[in-house]
This record gives C-alpha cells, structure tokens and sequence, in this order.
C-alpha cells in the first residue's frame, strides 16, 4: 500500500508543466558565419552554384546545396542572399530574385475586385484596391518588408508587414504573414 502511495505521489510530481524555455530571435547578421548580401547573380552560376557578386564588386561562389533560389537564378538580375561560411565550402540558406520581385502582382479580392500590389526597382511598393497602403519594400533575413506611409502628425514609426516569401516564380506570389496566406499572380 505504501508503495502504491509513493508512485501516485511521483507521478503527480511529473505532471506538472515544465517552465517554457525563454526564445530569444537573433537577427541574421548577429549570427557566427552566417551573411546576408545584395549583389547581382554572374554568369558563371550553374545548377549548383551561384556565382554572386556583391555591391563591392567582390565575386563569391556560393554553393546551393539543394536550395532553391526563389525567383529563378537569371544571370544580371539582383539577388539578396543569406549565406554561411564554413571551413570547407559556402553555402545558401536563403537566396532571393529580387529582380522577379519587381513587377505588378495581382489578386481577386473577398469583394470579387482585382487587387494590385506593384513593387518596383526604386524600392518602392503602390497598392490598388487594397485594404492596406504601403509605399516601399525590401527583403531582409530572407523576409518581404512592405512599409505603410507614416501619416502626418503620427507619433509612433511607420508600420511594416513582414512576410515569408512561399514561393516565388514568373507568374506567381504566395506570401505568409502568420497563418495568413496570400497568393498573387502576374500577368504583365
């Protein structure tokens, strides 16, 4: 009886809830060998590796190991990439086409109306029957930033939408913001 006694009170004990560990988000670049860079996607890229020449005009093989660079790897066009260094090789964990980025992406809205949103070349972001306005974009730690004008006379910062780039082609934009989905498309 004692016994039984002893294993009920140790299973109470195991029954309750563990602290939650605290999570603490490093931003990319605070992280050891990990990089993040803009520069344009060279001529000397094959299937596996993306020759990438930075801003500084310092050219860097990088290998691909399996992963895709969203928008397509065109010789020319602007890639922000996030890369890591190791003793041996280098490699990308995020590659994104920003030149594929540029462009008018579509949508039908709850209400049935076509929905535009439009990122330019400048940085500049123009909405068209949507909800929200944003007037300027960029892609940091392999995320989409659409930035909201500030309105006169606002006290706080501007707002920013940060959104994980799903999949990104010729003709198609999914973007997630939480548990939100959003699709585009592009027919220009």
């Amino acid at each position: 009886m004692a016994l039984a006694a002893l294993l009920l009170l140790s299973c109470d004990e195991k029954k309750n809830p563990a602290q939650t560990p605290e999570v603490t988000v490093v931003p990319v670049h605070d992280i050891p060998n990990i990089r993040e860079a803009h520069g344009i996607i060279g001529d000397g890229s094959s299937m596996n590796v993306i020759e990438f020449i930075n801003d500084d005009g310092d050219t860097l093989y990088i290998n691909k190991s399996g992963q895709d660079v969203m928008g397509g790897l065109v010789v020319g066009d602007e890639l922000e990439v996030i890369y890591n260094i190791t003793k041996e090789d280098v490699f990308a964990s995020v590659a994104v086409n920003l030149t594929s980025l540029q462009h008018i992406w579509s949508q039908r809205g709850a209400d049935g109306r076509e929905q535009s949103l439009e990122l330019d070349s400048e940085g500049r972001a123009s909405t068209y029957n949507m909800l929200v306005d944003y007037d300027s974009w960029e892609v940091k730690d392999g995320l989409l930033l659409l930035h909201s004008p500030k309105k006169l006379g606002d006290e706080g910062p501007a707002v920013v939408d940060t959104f994980e780039i799903m999949q990104l082609t010729t003709d198609s934009l999914v973007l997630m913001n939480g548990d939100l989905v959003t699709e585009f498309a592009r027919y220009n």
